[in-house]
């Protein structure tokens, strides 16, 4: 009876710590994992414990994927402080502070931070579905391995500044695939101005994601249909942040590699692997600023780089050896002490300059934007924060305009520019405009002319017939009956000649693809544009000039 009752207790206890392991995601103040154990999310998408990367025999404590690509890690606490042995544990203690200690109680790792416990609310730290390791205090939230990222932005996640207490949630890189320590690449959410992301190799920036316009980041392709994620930002007085979250059942993760690649990877189960879904930089142009100040990149042309309008080379010789570091400079400088000194050309579909130098307002429509630009002298340049619904918000840039490129996106900039060198500029758009406004309405004329001229003779030669009339066209005479352009007004050939200068070729302004177009001065002071009929002998057609 004895021996029975003992088998049932060890029975029942055993019952017990298999349940406690099945549902082992929450540890109690004063618990322990030792290396060895480990914490499992409430669905087993994410597990919790000691492990040593690649090639390494160093212990750290990290979270990785349990459910799908096992060893997949996420997280690392302690990424500079690694364990020599299999001697770590995790503890925690009542008053929300987790820490590693190996060995002797020798302290690893802590996450400093505590809280005034009372003994009805206890604290708990738990492992969630979300790769979110949290402390809890009554449903209090005190510390969470969220906002403190390794090489990884898992959905949900916060990446930018709480400008409460200064914290900056960044990505780093490990520095090898065997090693988690901080390695030389790194993504920050920049906030010096309008905020942006930077990618940096140690103390050299090497690309900059371009700062958010309300439907996506200048400079990313913007999937306006997205079905896999969704995008947010927000900027307050509290804290600026980009966050994203999965719409669907896919699993992703954006992660800076060892060897400063940024990319977005999702998992696809039937091959069991993650695929590449996007690079944030994939070309020439995404090196900050290759082309200079004032340079705009385009990775459709060759070479890529080309200055803005208003502006030339700053050092020929290097520009033209591919070397475009030194930018362009202006042509001719701004008058700021004159309000009607300066004025902007319109720079369409663009990857917004760095921000970094930059001041903004959310509230000023487009027009307030420009003014404010105007009465700085140092404002080079002025956009609109937000793209939607016909744009809202100011953005001035109060230094050189850096690391512009062509993009293919409703982001338009206006630049800085001298009245003068605004006025040839449109003076030069509005002749080519009337050019080939001239040249289009022209090419189309004989096409108008035979028709009207061949109704005319339908309509005549019925008439005629009905008559019994007979009607006859010499066909060899090669003048024209007046009485069949009554409409059109004609010059005599002398005149033309004279207001040509005997056709001269400086008063050649086109040539379509029925023959030379010219443009000349009548005695009247009449300026008349008109068109050479090519294997049509004789005959001219005119048009007053528009």
């Amino acid at each position: 009876m004895e021996e029975q009752s003992t088998r049932i207790f060890i029975f029942i206890g055993l019952m017990v710590l298999l349940s406690d392991c099945a549902a082992l995601d929450t540890i109690s103040a004063n618990q322990t994992i030792k290396d060895g154990n480990t914490l499992v999310s409430k669905g087993e998408m994410f597990e919790i414990g000691f492990f040593s990367p690649g090639k390494s025999k160093n212990r750290y404590l990290g979270i990785w994927y349990k459910k799908i690509s096992y060893g997949t890690v996420v997280w690392v606490a302690n990424r500079e402080t690694p364990i020599a042995d299999k001697s770590g544990t995790l503890q925690f203690s009542r008053h929300g502070n987790l820490v590693i200690v190996s060995g002797g109680n020798h302290l690893v790792w802590s996450s400093n931070s505590t809280v005034s416990v009372q003994s009805n609310n206890p604290v708990v730290v738990q492992l969630l579905d979300t790769g979110n390791l949290v402390v809890w205090n009554k449903n209090k939230l005190i510390w969470q391995s969220f906002d403190y990222p390794s090489d990884t932005i898992l959905p949900g996640m916060k990446f930018g500044t709480d400008l409460v207490t200064g914290l900056q949630r960044c990505m780093t890189s490990w520095k090898s695939p065997d090693d988690p320590s901080i390695g030389e690449y790194s993504n920050i959410v920049d906030t010096s101005g309008y905020p942006q992301t930077l990618g940096w190799k140690s103390e050299v920036l090497l690309a900059r994601l371009g700062p958010w316009n309300g439907l996506g980041f200048s400079g990313f392709p913007i999937e306006k249909e997205n079905k896999v994620y969704s995008m947010e930002f927000v900027i307050n007085d509290k804290e600026i942040y980009h966050k994203y979250e999965l719409k669907s059942s896919v699993l992703q993760r954006v992660v800076v590699t060892w060897d400063g690649k940024t990319r977005i990877l999702q998992w696809i189960e039937r091959i069991k692997d993650w695929f590449v879904y996007a690079d944030t930089f994939v070309d020439t142009c995404d090196r900050f600023s290759l082309c200079g100040p004032y340079g705009i990149c385009s990775i459709n042309k060759h070479p890529p780089c080309t200055c803005m309008e208003g502006f030339e080379p700053k050092n020929p010789e290097a520009w033209d050896a591919s070397d475009w570091a030194s930018g362009c400079i202006r042509k001719k400088p701004l008058d700021c002490r004159n309000t009607n000194g300066d004025g902007f050309w319109k720079l369409e579909g663009v990857k917004v300059p760095d921000t970094r130098k930059s001041w903004y307002n959310v509230s000023m429509t487009l027009h307030e934007c420009e003014m404010a630009c105007k009465k700085n002298c140092s404002c080079t340049g002025y956009t609109s924060l937000d793209i939607r619904n016909e744009g809202s918000g100011c953005l001035l840039w109060l230094d050189e305009l850096l690391d512009t490129r062509e993009y293919d996106l409703d982001q338009d900039i206006y630049i800085r520019m001298a009245a003068s060198e605004l006025e040839g500029h449109v003076d030069s758009t509005k002749k080519k405009r009337i050019l080939t406004m001239v040249l289009l309405i022209l090419s189309t004329l004989p096409i108008i002319f035979v028709v009207a001229y061949t109704c005319r003779n339908i309509k005549k030669r019925a008439q005629v017939k009905k008559r019994g009339n007979n009607y006859m066209r010499d066909e060899k005479n090669t003048s024209l009956q007046m009485e069949q352009f009554v409409d059109l007004q004609f010059f005599r050939l002398c005149e033309v000649a004279m207001a040509t200068n005997n056709f001269n070729a400086s008063c050649k302004i086109g040539e379509g693809g029925f023959g030379p177009v010219y443009k000349g001065l009548l005695e009247d002071g009449r300026e008349i544009a008109w068109l050479h009929f090519s294997g049509v002998r004789s005959v001219w057609a005119f048009l007053y000039k528009i």
